[in-house]
Formats: structure tokens, C-alpha cells, sequence
């Protein structure tokens, strides 16, 4: 209609139609041939691009190691350069990138590594061999970093319990995996290589020609939500998982080789192949600050609106919601910025059009309405008990003069006052029939009257509520293509049938090729589990900074 206004008749309108959309099908068809897929040795030097292969797929996810499965004919180079150019004990890589000539840059941010755990030989039926290659993603370098408690000291010499993360979750959390590298690969408590070489001890000392590498960080710049951890000989990721995704973070482990645009020219100029540790913080909401203050903020109005509100994941209603809230209820009254644009995938009847080639939605039906939990009872009720039989027993014994008779007593009616404790909701039962299923136990709660009973019953009530489920899948390039509009940890949306808009995040970039078919690159959003209840997770943000002070100024 704007068009018209300015004199542009039909015609006009489809010649603009079909001039957009021929460029919109050449720009998908240079996306598309873009690919370039590379084998690595063990020091990530010498390359061989893959033009040959029987079948390839991999994935790459958020927040655990993803992997894949290659299959080359052994009489081919990508097969004689997997099997008889890399030794037996030589480790074997591949990468999976975009090619974009005019944006290098594109080429780093796309770029996936995988690291080979098999390299099988396969006799094939028609007496072919094939060579079968299994694959972990980079993220494997998180998973088996491991964080001393005190990592300026040898092993056998750990004076201190814990190492202590204390700051916005970015900063903090690279400070210790910084400090595992340290004890890697520095000569602070190992040999050299080879201790008559002097490169031997440069490559030692100086972090820039490690193989692995931290992300430089400004703390004072870190908007990342604060953080306090406990470290004791843990693992990286399994041990900061949990706080990364409540914080909107995720780990990386990007492959920066020589070609590639300097990814830190302030701060270091990298000469040779290196892994780049980091922490990306896809922040759904921009900070008011631009410096660590936004962490605190954001922390604080996640905490009062999980007091007030069950809402995760946002629903959101086009014709009701204004643009871009701030996504938080309190966010919008105290002024946080808008929200940042998200893509959106629209409902049609073909793929090709809208990207959604699979969704979910899952109707989860009522699993209980009687919700028990406990098992002992509180300290106070314990000793109560004892202090009144042991009292009884004395005067007893002093009237029948009997001395030391309340020592009889030795906790035979302990855990029997105030240990279990049952809620029932009527209401649903009434609502899910006659035959609706009853009993719940709920594991979390310790005693049977307290906090911990309180919050054990209400996360056994949220868990087994009725509620919705949504995941969904598109494929690259319809209309957002990956590497260049969205990446993975990007937040977007997905409209569900009802016309409502969903807001979740890609959680796992998943790509496949074989003779047949070049590269295609899938996307998952959201991972089809149920959202944590925000009373539930408020609750646990405070056990987990009581148990890391006990840990600290209790443990010995």
C-alpha cells in the first residue's frame, strides 16, 4: 500500500516481488555452497578439504559435548590421510565452517571443531572398505578441564578446601579455567618437553603459544549475572553448567587459525592454531549501565520476579504485547531497555517457506495430586522430645531412687513427631476424573516441617501439573541462515498453532551431508524439557551460596 501511494501500480509491485525474490534465492544459494569441511592432525596444521565422503552428520550443542559419525571409502584421501597418514597415536580433527570471501570473519564465528575418540576400518558388503571416524565436539576441552582448590600448589600440597568463584559468572568462571590451563601447560609444577630446547620453555610461559587459551575479559565490563562458586578437584563443565544456563551463558570452544581475522588485536596477536575458551552471554535484555552493575540488576529483578510470576519462557500475544518489552514485569517498571529483536519463525504449510520442519507440543498430563515428602524431623522437635522423656525418667528415677535413669533413653522416638508431611490438590483431582493418578513423592525435602518441606512439596507440585511442552526444529536459510543472522545460544521465536508467539533459545546446531545432498545445517529450539519452577530455582540460588559458605568456614 505504501507503494501505491507513490504512484506504483501492480506491475511495479511484481516486478519488486520477483527482483527480491530471485536475490533472496541467490543470496540462500551462495549460503548454501558455502561450506568448506577440513581434516586436521594433532597440531591442527595441515589440512585436507573434504570433497569425498559416504556420510556425515554432526551436532554441536549448548551445554553438553555433541559429537558425530563420518564415513570416507578408504581408497580416497580423505580415507589414506584418516588412516595411513596419521599415526595410530595422532590425534585426528575436523572443522566445519561457512566460506563468506567478503566477511572472514563469518568463517571464525561459524567454525565447529571435532575431535576424533574412533577410527574404525570397515570391511563393507560389497568388499569395499570404508573408514568410520566418531567424533566429540570442542566442547570435550571443557568437560575434562578440571579446577584444583588451590592450583598455585602441587597436588599433594592443597592447604585450601575450595577455590572460590566469586564475581560475575564470565569473569569468574574464565579466571579459573585460566588457572587450569595454568597448571596444563605451564612449568609451575611440570618438565618441559624437552628442558634442553629454550622454545620448549617460551612455549611454556608465554599463554599465547598454548594450545589453549582463555577469552580476555574486562570485569568491569562483565554484565553477566554475579556468581559464588566452590571448587575442589571438580570438572569444568559439569561443575558450572547449571549456572551458565541461569545465567544466559554458555561455554565455546572456537578454533582460531592463521588467515582469520585477530579476534583480541588489544590485547594479543595470535601467530599460530589456537582454541579460544570463552563464555558468550546472549543477553535477552540490554543493561542499563553497560558495565558489571547490569549483572546485579538483572540478578535482582530475576529474583523479584520469580516471586511473583511463573512465566520462563514468555508467551507472548502479538495483537496484545507491546514491542520488545523487557521481558520481566518489573524489568518494564524499572525501566530496563527493551528487548533485543528476535527472529521468528511463522506456522505455513511448507518448510521451505517458513523454516519449521518439525515441532512439539507436548500436552503433559497430571502425574499426581498427592504430594508427600519428609522422613526425619526437625532438630529442635528431636531434642524436644528427648528433653522431655529424659527429664520424665530422672524424676522417676529420683522417686523411686533409681539415679541415672533418663540415660535409658536413647533416641528411640526420634523422627517420629513432625518427620512426614502431605498436601493434597483437590482441585486438580477433580479436574483430571475419577481415575486421576494420586501419590507423589517428593525426594527433595528432607524433614516433614521447614523450608526444605515447603519447597520440596511445591516442586512436586509444578513438576507433576499439567502444563505445555515446545520444541521445535528448522532448517538453515528459511529465512535466517546461521553463521550470519542467528547462531547458536541465539534467542528466537516460534509461533504456535493457537497463532501465540514461543520465546526459547537454539540449543543445538545440528548438520548432515552425504553423496546425495550437500551440507544442511538444523536447528533446535528449546530442549523439550519442563521449565524449572521459579520459587523452586529462587530457593536453590540460596541453598547453593549456603553450601558453598559451609564448604568454605565449616568443612576441614
Amino acid at each position: 500500500m505504501g507503494l501505491t501511494m507513490y504512484g506504483a501500480n501492480d506491475d511495479d509491485l511484481d516486478g519488486i516481488f520477483h527482483r527480491l525474490d530471485e536475490q533472496d534465492r541467490a543470496d540462500r544459494h551462495a549460503h548454501f555452497s558455502s561450506s568448506l569441511i577440513q581434516l586436521w592432525d594433532g597440531n591442527l596444521e595441515y589440512p585436507l578439504e573434504v570433497r569425498s565422503v559416504i556420510f556425515h552428520e554432526g551436532e554441536d550443542p549448548a551445554y553438553s559435548v555433541g559429537g558425530g559419525k563420518t564415513q570416507f571409502v578408504y581408497d580416497s584421501p580423505e580415507g589414506h590421510y584418516c588412516w595411513d597418514l596419521i599415526r595410530p597415536d595422532e590425534d585426528l580433527h575436523l572443522t566445519v565452517e561457512l566460506v563468506d570471501p567478503d566477511d572472514p570473519q563469518v568463517g571464525f564465528d561459524s567454525r565447529v571443531l571435532f575431535k576424533a575418540i574412533d577410527v574404525d576400518m570397515v570391511d563393507a558388503e560389497d568388499g569395499s572398505k570404508v573408514i568410520e571416524v566418531t567424533w566429540v565436539s570442542s566442547l570435550i576441552w571443557w568437560d575434562t578441564a578440571i579446577l584444583m582448590a588451590c592450583p598455585a600448589l602441587p597436588p599433594a600440597v592443597q592447604p585450601i578446601h575450595y577455590y572460590v568463584a566469586l564475581g560475575n559468572i564470565r569473569s569468574a568462571f574464565l579466571q579459573a579455567i585460566f588457572l587450569s590451563l595454568v597448571v596444563t601447560y605451564s612449568p609451575l609444577w611440570r618438565f618441559v618437553d624437552d628442558w634442553t630446547s629454550p622454545a620448549s620453555y617460551r612455549d611454556a610461559v608465554d599463554p599465547r603459544r598454548w594450545p589453549l587459551m582463555v577469552s580476555p575479559v574486562s570485569p568491569l565490563r562483565d554484565a553477566t549475572k554475579p556468581v559464588l562458586a566452590a571448587f575442589r578437584f571438580d570438572m569444568a563443565l559439569p561443575a558450572m553448567i547449571d549456572q551458565l544456563r541461569d545465567a544466559d551463558c554458555f561455554p565455546t570452544a572456537k578454533l582460531w587459525r592463521p588467515g582469520d581475522p585477530q579476534p583480541f588485536p588489544k590485547h594479543v596477536t595470535l601467530t599460530r592454531p589456537v582454541v579460544i575458551l570463552d563464555i558468550v552471554h546472549e543477553e535477552l535484555v540490554p543493561g542499563i549501565t553497560g558495565t558489571a552493575l547490569d549483572g546485579w540488576i538483572h540478578l535482582l529483578v530475576q529474583l523479584g520476579d520469580d516471586l511473583i510470576t511463573e512465566i520462563v519462557h514468555p508467551i507472548l500475544d502479538p495483537s496484545a504485547t507491546k514491542a520488545l518489552p523487557s521481558q520481566h514485569p518489573l524489568g518494564d517498571k524499572l525501566g530496563l531497555a527493551p528487548a533485543k529483536p528476535w527472529p521468528v519463525y511463522r506456522q505455513g504449510e511448507y518448510s521451505g517457506i517458513t523454516g519449521i520442519t518439525t515441532s512439539r507440543i507436548s500436552r503433559k498430563k497430571s502425574r499426581g495430586t498427592v504430594y508427600w515428602t519428609g522422613g526425619r524431623s526437625p532438630e529442635w522437635v528431636n531434642s524436644a522430645i528427648t528433653l522431655a522423656i529424659t527429664t520424665a525418667l530422672d524424676y522417676l528415677g529420683w522417686a523411686m531412687a533409681i539415679p541415672g535413669l533418663g540415660n535409658l533413653y536413647q533416641g528411640e522416638f526420634d523422627n517420629t513427631l513432625l518427620a512426614f508431611a502431605k498436601v493434597e490438590n483437590r482441585r486438580q483431582a477433580r479436574r483430571a476424573g475419577r481415575f486421576a493418578i494420586r501419590h507423589v513423592w517428593c525426594s527433595e525435602g528432607s524433614t516433614g516441617f521447614g523450608m526444605a518441606t515447603a519447597v520440596a512439596l511445591r516442586k512436586g507440585y509444578y513438576d507433576t501439573k499439567p502444563r505445555l511442552l515446545q520444541t521445535v526444529e528448522v532448517i538453515d536459510g528459511f529465512p535466517y541462515r546461521i553463521g550470519r543472522d542467528i547462531r547458536k545460544g541465539s534467542a528466537c521465536c516460534f509461533e504456535m498453532p493457537d497463532g501465540s508467539i514461543y520465546v526459547d533459545r537454539i540449543t543445538d546446531v545440528k548438520h548432515r551431508l552425504d553423496r546425495d545432498e550437500e551440507l544442511r545445517f538444523a536447528l533446535t529450539v528449546g530442549d523439550g524439557e519442563a521449565d524449572p519452577d521459579p520459587i523452586a530455582e529462587l530457593w536453590a540460588q540460596a541453598s547453593h551460596i549456603r553450601d558453598v559458605a559451609r564448604k568454605i568456614f565449616l568443612e576441614h
